[in-house]
Protein backbone atom coordinates (compact mmCIF):
# COMPACT_ATOMS: atom_id res chain seq x y z
CA UNK A 1 0.00 0.00 0.00
CA UNK A 2 1.27 3.22 -1.10
CA UNK A 3 1.27 5.81 2.10
CA UNK A 4 -1.37 8.56 1.42
CA UNK A 5 -1.34 10.65 4.84
CA UNK A 6 1.96 12.79 4.70
CA UNK A 7 3.92 14.63 7.55
CA UNK A 8 5.91 17.50 6.33
CA UNK A 9 9.42 16.80 7.63
CA UNK A 10 12.14 19.56 8.06
CA UNK A 11 14.46 17.48 9.65
CA UNK A 12 14.46 20.04 12.76
CA UNK A 13 11.92 19.17 14.64
CA UNK A 14 10.90 15.81 15.82
CA UNK A 15 7.06 14.59 14.85
CA UNK A 16 7.60 11.01 16.37
CA UNK A 17 4.58 11.30 18.27
CA UNK A 18 2.62 12.78 15.84
CA UNK A 19 3.53 9.64 13.42
CA UNK A 20 2.64 7.59 16.17
CA UNK A 21 -1.09 9.06 16.96
CA UNK A 22 -2.03 8.80 12.75
CA UNK A 23 -0.42 5.48 12.61
CA UNK A 24 -2.88 4.00 15.37
CA UNK A 25 -5.50 5.58 13.24
CA UNK A 26 -5.18 5.26 9.87
CA UNK A 27 -2.67 2.23 9.96
CA UNK A 28 1.59 2.41 9.85
CA UNK A 29 1.23 1.61 6.22
CA UNK A 30 -0.61 4.46 5.00
CA UNK A 31 1.69 6.91 7.16
CA UNK A 32 4.90 8.48 5.92
CA UNK A 33 7.17 11.72 5.31
CA UNK A 34 7.79 14.23 2.73
CA UNK A 35 10.22 17.23 2.65
CA UNK A 36 10.46 19.89 0.41
CA UNK A 37 12.52 18.19 -2.22
CA UNK A 38 9.39 15.93 -2.66
CA UNK A 39 7.03 18.67 -2.40
CA UNK A 40 9.07 20.34 -5.40
CA UNK A 41 9.32 17.24 -7.04
CA UNK A 42 5.58 16.90 -6.97
CA UNK A 43 4.65 14.45 -4.68
CA UNK A 44 1.43 15.69 -3.35
CA UNK A 45 -0.71 14.29 -6.28
CA UNK A 46 -4.42 13.80 -6.08
CA UNK A 47 -3.66 10.26 -4.72
CA UNK A 48 -2.52 11.96 -0.87
CA UNK A 49 -5.35 12.21 1.29
CA UNK A 50 -3.98 14.00 4.14
CA UNK A 51 -1.17 16.45 4.22
CA UNK A 52 -0.25 17.45 8.16
CA UNK A 53 2.37 20.55 8.78
CA UNK A 54 3.17 19.97 12.08
CA UNK A 55 4.18 21.54 14.96
CA UNK A 56 7.73 24.07 15.42
CA UNK A 57 8.96 27.18 14.01
CA UNK A 58 7.41 28.39 10.89
CA UNK A 59 10.37 30.24 9.76
CA UNK A 60 12.04 26.75 8.65
CA UNK A 61 8.86 26.20 6.59
CA UNK A 62 9.58 29.95 5.14
CA UNK A 63 12.92 29.07 4.25
CA UNK A 64 12.19 26.14 2.49
CA UNK A 65 8.83 26.15 0.80
CA UNK A 66 8.59 30.09 -0.08
CA UNK A 67 7.82 30.40 -3.85
CA UNK A 68 7.13 27.06 -5.97
CA UNK A 69 6.69 25.32 -2.44
CA UNK A 70 3.80 26.61 -1.19
CA UNK A 71 2.30 27.41 -4.46
CA UNK A 72 2.47 23.73 -5.08
CA UNK A 73 0.63 22.84 -1.02
CA UNK A 74 -1.93 25.17 -2.69
CA UNK A 75 -2.62 23.83 -5.59
CA UNK A 76 -3.30 20.28 -3.75
CA UNK A 77 -5.99 21.71 -1.69
CA UNK A 78 -7.44 23.90 -4.57
CA UNK A 79 -7.41 20.64 -6.29
CA UNK A 80 -9.19 18.83 -3.61
CA UNK A 81 -6.25 18.04 -1.03
CA UNK A 82 -6.73 18.10 3.07
CA UNK A 83 -4.32 19.90 5.17
CA UNK A 84 -4.08 19.77 8.66
CA UNK A 85 -2.06 22.39 10.33
CA UNK A 86 -1.08 21.94 13.82
CA UNK A 87 0.69 24.74 15.53
CA UNK A 88 3.71 25.99 14.02
CA UNK A 89 1.64 24.42 11.14
CA UNK A 90 -1.57 26.59 11.89
CA UNK A 91 0.74 29.98 11.99
CA UNK A 92 1.78 29.21 8.68
CA UNK A 93 -1.42 28.59 7.16
CA UNK A 94 -2.86 31.68 8.35
CA UNK A 95 -2.80 35.10 6.12
CA UNK A 96 -0.43 36.93 8.66
CA UNK A 97 1.03 35.69 12.45
CA UNK A 98 2.26 38.04 15.14
CA UNK A 99 4.63 35.97 17.51
CA UNK A 100 6.09 37.02 20.63
CA UNK A 101 4.95 40.58 19.77
CA UNK A 102 6.76 43.58 21.74
CA UNK A 103 9.22 41.15 22.74
CA UNK A 104 13.39 40.25 22.02
CA UNK A 105 11.55 37.28 20.21
CA UNK A 106 8.90 39.20 18.08
CA UNK A 107 8.86 37.43 14.55
CA UNK A 108 5.43 39.17 12.73
CA UNK A 109 4.68 39.65 9.04
CA UNK A 110 2.07 37.57 6.39
CA UNK A 111 2.44 34.05 4.80
CA UNK A 112 2.26 32.95 1.64
CA UNK A 113 -0.39 29.80 2.13
CA UNK A 114 -3.00 32.63 3.92
CA UNK A 115 -5.10 29.59 3.66
CA UNK A 116 -7.31 31.24 6.31
CA UNK A 117 -7.91 35.18 6.49
CA UNK A 118 -6.90 35.52 9.85
CA UNK A 119 -4.30 36.40 11.96
CA UNK A 120 -2.50 33.83 13.84
CA UNK A 121 -1.38 35.42 17.30
CA UNK A 122 0.96 33.77 20.35
CA UNK A 123 2.05 32.61 22.56
CA UNK A 124 -1.26 32.64 24.63
CA UNK A 125 0.50 34.35 27.72
CA UNK A 126 -1.89 32.96 30.22
CA UNK A 127 -1.12 29.66 29.42
CA UNK A 128 3.09 29.67 29.66
CA UNK A 129 4.74 29.91 32.94
CA UNK A 130 4.69 33.01 34.34
CA UNK A 131 3.56 34.87 31.43
CA UNK A 132 6.49 34.72 30.60
CA UNK A 133 7.94 34.05 26.74
CA UNK A 134 11.42 33.21 28.06
CA UNK A 135 9.75 30.48 30.18
CA UNK A 136 8.14 27.16 29.35
CA UNK A 137 5.04 27.70 26.74
CA UNK A 138 3.72 23.74 28.20
CA UNK A 139 0.50 23.80 29.48
CA UNK A 140 -2.34 21.94 29.84
CA UNK A 141 -4.85 24.31 28.25
CA UNK A 142 -9.14 24.54 28.60
CA UNK A 143 -10.54 24.16 25.53
CA UNK A 144 -14.73 23.60 24.32
CA UNK A 145 -15.44 21.97 21.70
CA UNK A 146 -19.24 22.04 21.04
CA UNK A 147 -20.92 20.84 24.43
CA UNK A 148 -17.47 19.05 25.84
CA UNK A 149 -14.74 21.64 28.19
CA UNK A 150 -11.47 19.50 28.73
CA UNK A 151 -7.40 20.14 28.79
CA UNK A 152 -5.43 19.80 25.83
CA UNK A 153 -1.89 19.81 25.47
CA UNK A 154 -0.36 23.30 24.78
CA UNK A 155 2.84 24.57 23.79
CA UNK A 156 3.20 28.04 22.12
CA UNK A 157 0.05 27.82 19.72
CA UNK A 158 -1.71 30.88 18.47
CA UNK A 159 -5.05 31.96 18.58
CA UNK A 160 -7.37 33.04 15.46
CA UNK A 161 -8.22 36.85 15.40
CA UNK A 162 -10.06 38.93 12.42
CA UNK A 163 -11.53 36.17 11.23
CA UNK A 164 -12.91 37.76 8.28
CA UNK A 165 -14.10 35.09 5.61
CA UNK A 166 -18.04 34.00 7.03
CA UNK A 167 -17.03 30.51 5.71
CA UNK A 168 -14.36 29.49 8.40
CA UNK A 169 -15.78 27.47 10.89
CA UNK A 170 -14.53 27.92 14.69
CA UNK A 171 -14.58 24.03 15.64
CA UNK A 172 -12.89 25.40 19.58
CA UNK A 173 -12.50 28.12 21.74
CA UNK A 174 -9.82 28.47 24.28
CA UNK A 175 -12.64 28.63 27.57
CA UNK A 176 -10.38 30.54 29.85
CA UNK A 177 -9.04 33.40 28.35
CA UNK A 178 -10.98 36.70 28.30
CA UNK A 179 -12.86 36.51 24.94
CA UNK A 180 -12.94 32.78 24.90
CA UNK A 181 -10.63 33.18 21.19
CA UNK A 182 -10.57 30.79 18.76
CA UNK A 183 -8.42 27.61 19.04
CA UNK A 184 -9.34 25.78 16.08
CA UNK A 185 -10.77 26.53 12.87
CA UNK A 186 -11.43 24.93 9.57
CA UNK A 187 -12.63 26.16 6.25
CA UNK A 188 -12.94 25.36 2.54
CA UNK A 189 -10.22 26.06 0.17
CA UNK A 190 -11.45 25.54 -3.63
CA UNK A 191 -12.06 21.44 -3.60
CA UNK A 192 -10.13 20.68 -0.43
CA UNK A 193 -10.22 21.37 3.29
CA UNK A 194 -8.13 22.95 5.65
CA UNK A 195 -8.23 22.70 9.57
CA UNK A 196 -6.21 24.66 11.69
CA UNK A 197 -5.58 23.65 15.83
CA UNK A 198 -3.18 25.94 18.05
CA UNK A 199 -3.34 22.66 20.44
CA UNK A 200 -1.28 19.82 20.07
CA UNK A 201 -4.54 17.09 20.33
CA UNK A 202 -2.25 14.71 18.95
CA UNK A 203 -0.27 14.22 21.84
CA UNK A 204 -1.94 11.61 24.84
CA UNK A 205 -0.89 12.75 28.70
CA UNK A 206 1.47 9.89 28.47
CA UNK A 207 2.53 11.55 25.32
CA UNK A 208 3.86 14.62 26.67
CA UNK A 209 4.93 12.58 30.20
CA UNK A 210 7.91 10.69 27.69
CA UNK A 211 9.64 14.11 26.96
CA UNK A 212 9.65 14.91 30.51
CA UNK A 213 13.05 15.21 32.23
CA UNK A 214 14.11 16.67 35.70
CA UNK A 215 17.73 17.43 34.62
CA UNK A 216 18.07 20.82 33.65
CA UNK A 217 14.63 21.65 33.50
CA UNK A 218 13.59 24.61 36.13
CA UNK A 219 9.85 23.66 34.98
CA UNK A 220 9.57 19.97 35.84
CA UNK A 221 7.25 20.65 39.01
CA UNK A 222 5.23 22.38 36.33
CA UNK A 223 5.01 20.04 33.89
CA UNK A 224 4.44 17.29 36.08
CA UNK A 225 1.12 19.09 36.86
CA UNK A 226 0.31 19.86 33.71
CA UNK A 227 0.49 15.64 33.16
CA UNK A 228 -2.16 15.14 36.22
CA UNK A 229 -4.71 17.31 34.61
CA UNK A 230 -4.38 15.64 31.21
CA UNK A 231 -4.89 12.79 32.27
CA UNK A 232 -8.03 13.84 33.27
CA UNK A 233 -9.57 13.84 29.83
CA UNK A 234 -7.27 11.32 28.35
CA UNK A 235 -10.79 9.51 26.62
CA UNK A 236 -12.03 12.66 25.23
CA UNK A 237 -8.80 13.68 23.91
CA UNK A 238 -8.75 10.97 21.95
CA UNK A 239 -12.37 11.10 20.66
CA UNK A 240 -11.56 14.99 19.55
CA UNK A 241 -8.50 13.81 17.42
CA UNK A 242 -10.42 10.94 15.79
CA UNK A 243 -13.15 13.45 15.03
CA UNK A 244 -10.29 16.20 13.80
CA UNK A 245 -9.27 13.07 11.41
CA UNK A 246 -12.43 12.38 10.63
CA UNK A 247 -12.97 15.72 9.01
CA UNK A 248 -10.96 15.38 6.13
CA UNK A 249 -12.93 12.02 5.17
CA UNK A 250 -15.92 14.32 4.34
CA UNK A 251 -15.70 13.59 0.57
Amino acid sequence: MKPDILIYQDYVHNNGVLYRSLCSYYGMPRVSFCDAQDILNGILSSSVRLFIMPGGADLYYCEKLNGNGNRLIRKYVESGGNYFGICAGAYYACRALEWGKGTHQEITGPRELAFIDCLAAGPVYPFICKGNIDNSWKSAALIKKEDDIFSVYYNGGPVFVNLSDTQTEIIARYEDIEGKPAAAIAQEVGNGYVLLSSFHIEYSSADVKETLYRLYNPFYEDELLLIKQLEKYEQIRRCTFDSFLKCFERL
